[in-house]
C-alpha cells in the first residue's frame, strides 16, 4: 500500500500555480545520448557523496531552486539552501552519510529535463543502516545537470538490481521545436483528471489507467513497483471508491519540449481522523508526480512517483 508521511495542510487553501519550465525549445538530436549524459551526472556525484555528509551530499546534487516533499508546517522546501537546512536540522540525516546508484530514468525529446530513480544506502556514525529509494527530476543548469525536485524513501532488506533501463524514450522526430502552450495547462488537467476518476473508480484502478506502460513507483517493497497492474494491486481496496483520500495539483514543471514535466500537490484523507479537532484543518501529504506523453496529441500517463 502507498505509504504518505502526515503534514498539516489544507489543500483547498493553495492555489493552483504554475512554474515555468527552465528548458530551451530545441529538439535534441540524440535523446539516448543525453539521457546517458544524464546519468552520469547522477553517478558521478554518487562518487562525489562519498565520504561526505548527507546534507551536503545531496545539497550537492541540488539546482539553487530545487523542490523537495518534507515533514512539518511546510510541505514542500523550494530552494537548494532551504533543503540543506531542513536536512542539517534532522538529527537522522545530520550526521549520517549516503550513497547510491540509479536504475530508471528517461529524458525528454529536447534533452533538457529527464528523472531517474534508484537505490539509496543511509550509513550512521554508528555504522547501522538504513535502505532506501529516491526518484529525482533533473534539469540542465549553468552549473550541469542538476535535481530540480528530489524525494527519498526508506525500503525493506532485500535484493534489487543495479542495471539501467530507460523507461519512455521519445522519438524526437515526433516533437517539433516547441511543445505547445497548452503543455503545463494539459499536465495539471490530467493530474485533475487522475484524482477525479479515482473519486469513480477507486485509487487502484485509477492508477492502472493512468500509468504509463513503462510506469514505476516506489511501493513498499525492497525494489520499485512497475507497471500500472503490479501498482494498481498495491493499494488496499476501498470499501466505496471515492471515500479514503483526494488529491489535487498546485504547481508544475514541464519540459519545453512539452513531453515530460512533474506535478505537485497534496493528499488529504476523506475521512476525519477520531483523534482530529473538530475545528483543525484535515492532515494533507505532499507529493510529486512524474509525468510523460509519447506524442504531442497523446495523454498524459504518470511515468514515476
Amino acid at each position: 500500500m502507498r505509504q504518505w508521511a502526515i503534514y498539516v495542510a489544507a489543500l483547498a487553501a493553495v492555489p493552483v500555480t504554475a512554474q515555468a519550465p527552465a528548458t530551451t525549445s530545441a529538439v535534441a538530436p540524440d535523446p539516448a545520448a543525453a539521457l546517458s549524459e544524464m546519468v552520469a551526472a547522477d553517478r558521478a556525484l554518487a562518487v562525489a557523496a562519498e565520504g561526505t555528509l548527507l546534507p551536503d551530499a545531496i545539497g550537492a546534487m541540488l539546482a539553487a531552486d530545487a523542490i523537495m516533499p518534507a515533514r512539518g508546517d511546510k510541505p514542500f522546501l523550494r530552494s537548494r539552501d532551504e533543503i540543506i537546512a531542513y536536512l542539517r536540522s534532522n538529527p537522522a540525516a545530520s550526521g549520517a552519510r549516503i550513497g547510491w546508484f540509479p536504475v530508471r530514468g528517461g529524458i525528454s525529446a529536447d534533452g533538457q529535463n529527464g528523472f531517474t530513480a534508484g537505490y539509496v544506502i543511509v550509513t550512521q556514525p554508528d555504522g547501522a543502516t538504513q535502505p532506501g529509494k529516491y526518484l529525482a527530476y533533473w534539469g540542465r543548469t549553468p552549473d550541469g545537470w542538476r535535481a530540480l525536485a528530489y524525494k527519498r524513501a526508506p525500503r525493506p532488506e532485500g535484493a534489487v538490481g543495479k542495471d539501467f533501463r530507460a523507461l519512455g524514450m521519445p522519438k524526437a522526430d515526433g516533437w517539433q521545436s516547441e511543445g505547445g502552450a497548452d503543455a503545463l495547462a494539459s499536465l495539471l488537467a490530467a493530474e485533475r483528471a487522475f484524482a477525479a476518476k479515482a473519486q469513480v473508480i477507486g485509487v487502484g484502478p485509477a492508477f492502472a489507467e493512468y500509468g504509463h506502460a513503462d510506469a514505476i513507483n516506489m511501493g513498499a517493497g525492497a525494489s520499485f513497483t512497475e507497471g500500472g497492474a503490479a501498482i494498481a494491486a498495491g493499494f488496499d481496496p476501498e470499501a466505496q471508491p471515492g471515500q479514503a483520500i483526494d488529491w489535487g495539483p498546485d504547481f508544475a514543471i514541464v519540459a519545453a519540449s512539452g513531453d515530460l514535466g512533474i506535478s505537485f500537490g497534496r493528499i488529504v484523507p476523506k475521512r476525519r481522523p477520531p483523534a482530529l479537532a473538530a475545528d483543525a484543518l484535515l492532515p494533507a501529504s505532499p507529493f510529486f508526480t512524474i509525468w510523460h506523453r509519447d506524442t504531442p496529441a497523446g495523454p498524459w500517463r504518470y511515468i514515476a512517483e
